[in-house]
């Protein structure tokens, strides 16, 4: 006589996601302070080409733990490339392709995004940088409920932690 099991397998599925679904959820995004002067002035596109390690967190709190995480993430790196027109190739909110981006300085803040866009809704604010790492928040509210806070480590550089 066979027992089927199937119910008990998708509820042991369900019990072991939990944990990773509830580390996504949250009712507000992560307050974004603005930039510092020293962050606008070392970021460039070129700075942002190579392979990363991409992590997100809604909560300031998960920072740490997905900068581990995306540090982890570099056995399937996610790779910036130079665009034609002298800027990056990185994905927008929602759009399966890449498309080119660029750094600008806004208001004192570094934000990427297209080039002669009309609007916002596609741009992110570079709010931490160094060589090894940096750190963007959409600037559109609804993007960034979705995507929350979006950590990029450089695949292969120390592993020393941040300072700041």
């Amino acid at each position: 006589m066979r027992t089927d099991c199937s119910g008990f397998r998708s509820l042991s599925f369900l019990a072991a996601l939990a944990p990773f679904l509830a580390a996504c959820a949250s009712d507000r995004p992560a307050a974004v302070e603005p930039a510092s002067a020293a962050v606008t002035a070392g970021v460039s596109t070129q700075s942002l080409i190579g392979s990363w390690g991409v992590g997100a967190y809604h909560r300031d709190e998960d920072r740490a733990r997905t900068e581990r995480e995306a540090r982890a993430q570099c056995r399937n790196p996610y790779v910036i490339k130079a665009g034609s027109a002298g800027g990056v190739m990185m994905h927008l909110a929602d759009e399966k392709d890449p498309f080119e981006l660029i750094v600008t300085t806004r208001n004192g803040r570094a934000i990427l995004g297209p080039d002669n866009a009309p609007d916002a809704y596609n741009d992110r604010e570079i709010i931490a940088f160094d060589p090894n790492s940096f750190t963007t928040k959409w600037l559109d509210p609804d993007i960034a409920s979705r995507y929350g806070t979006t950590v990029y480590v450089r695949c292969g550089a120390s592993t020393a932690p941040r300072r700041g």
